[in-house]
């Protein structure tokens, strides 16, 4: 079995046991880049009622996918009540109950307060089980930066979950014989400890599926023709931190200043009715179009290849999937410079990145970039470039490979 205690919730409905569509992805992606070497792959979890979820949702199961899904405690259960009830105890039972079939166990150290991926993760470690550390963010600076401007109460439960965090994160990359770490500033934390390091690449899409260069082309021709509108996409959650509220408002703007641009946005979430009432208060409702939740899929990159670039404008640090995501179908990447999209600038050429929270430079970047449009071409053929390298196929082969190479040394090590 390859174990993997994580955060992203299991839902439950009358149907049975599923996972978003994304998250099945990955899961298959890892599955296979593997064989059979460590058998099905188990996943620990904690759950949500399927009527919850903002994603679109496929069942899993153990004889279908040789995936199976275990879910350990409810996600609205409250702090107080894991500790003081027992359900950590429950929660731990359930992992060591599994631990003896284990030949792999990969493991982050998320819900730091509630720590049973940590628990599971040293719990293999301490079993002598090959072990993978994962870590797709630096949710230490994360967690500070995000409650800066709350109240003094908020700001040190904050730093005492970012505390604990790293000291746990810190534990794992000394004990686990690799660390797979996203962003520069998640591997220049955890260097100091890590016995063997290797950066995510959060991709998902086949080298089979990138967008073909003869349908790029062609978009690309209309564009330059002036023919029809700029057109910039989202694609992800619809959460405060992402800055959809200044992208819409950077969108009015620019159309108010006469550049022909529209914004289409794919996800769902909890300020998906506050964006939509923000457009229709602008008056730009026919700018902006709300797609809602997309299943991954060659559906969603087809939809991405519609649009020109992708565009970003986050509150905070983030290292978001739907980089690679617009790079698969083509597109360039408008975001504001923060430190992920500094790392993809220089690694893949196919950046254009704004001065941080400067909206004024977005909306002359966007005014220049409509009135100009062939600066968008050399971007346009960055992003193909790297699609391809950084594909799951070409991405999940170096993982294996490094994950082989970590158990190999781990057995004559014992």
């Amino acid at each position: 079995m390859y174990l993997i205690p994580i955060t992203v919730p299991i839902y439950k409905d009358d149907s049975g046991l599923k996972i978003a569509t994304d998250w099945k992805r990955a899961l298959e992606l890892l599955r296979n880049s593997h064989g059979n070497k460590y058998g099905p792959i188990i996943v620990a979890a904690p759950w949500k009622y399927a009527r919850e979820s903002e994603q679109v949702l496929e069942s899993v199961t153990l004889d279908n996918d040789d995936i199976d899904l275990i879910p350990v405690f409810s996600q609205e259960e409250r702090l107080r009540s894991y500790w003081l009830n027992g359900i950590h105890k429950q929660v731990n039972k359930k992992i060591s109950d599994i631990i003896p079939k284990v030949k792999m166990v990969h493991g982050t150290v998320e819900d730091s307060l509630r720590s049973f991926c940590y628990t599971a993760l040293m719990q293999g470690v301490n079993a002598g089980i090959p072990a993978v550390f994962v870590q797709d963010q630096d949710v230490a600076a994360t967690l500070r930066d995000s409650h800066k401007d709350d109240n003094l109460r908020l700001r040190l439960e904050a730093e005492l979950q970012a505390i604990v965090h790293e000291r746990h994160s810190r534990i794992a990359a000394a004990s686990c014989g690799l660390s797979l770490l996203k962003g520069r500033g998640t591997v220049e934390r955890y260097k100091p400890y890590a016995q063997r390091i290797l950066q995510i690449e959060d991709t998902s899409y086949l080298s089979s599926e990138v967008i073909s260069q003869g349908l790029v082309k062609e978009r690309l021709s209309t564009l330059l023709q002036n023919t029809r509108p700029l057109r910039l996409a989202y694609c992800g959650r619809l959460v405060d931190i992402k800055g959809l509220d200044r992208s819409i408002n950077i969108i009015h703007r620019a159309h108010e200043l006469g550049a022909n641009v529209t914004l289409e946005i794919i996800g769902g979430g909890p300020e998906e009715d506050s964006l939509k009432e923000l457009a229709d208060q602008l008056n730009i409702s026919d700018k902006v179009t709300f797609l809602g939740p997309m299943p991954y899929d060659s559906s969603l990159l087809k939809r991405l290849g519609e649009c020109d670039a992708m565009f970003f404008n986050p509150r905070m640090e983030e290292t978001p999937r739907m980089i690679f995501d617009g790079y698969a179908a083509g597109l360039p990447l408008i975001s504001d410079k923060i430190d992920y999209v500094i790392e993809r600038s220089l690694a893949d050429k196919a950046v254009i990145a704004l001065p941080k929270n400067d909206d004024d430079a977005a909306v002359n970047k966007i005014l220049e970039l409509d009135h100009n449009r062939d600066l968008l071409v050399s971007y346009t053929e960055q992003a193909l470039k790297a699609a391809i390298y950084h594909a799951a196929d070409n991405w999940y082969a170096r993982r294996a490979l490094a994950t082989q190479e970590m158990v190999e040394q781990h057995n004559r090590g014992k």
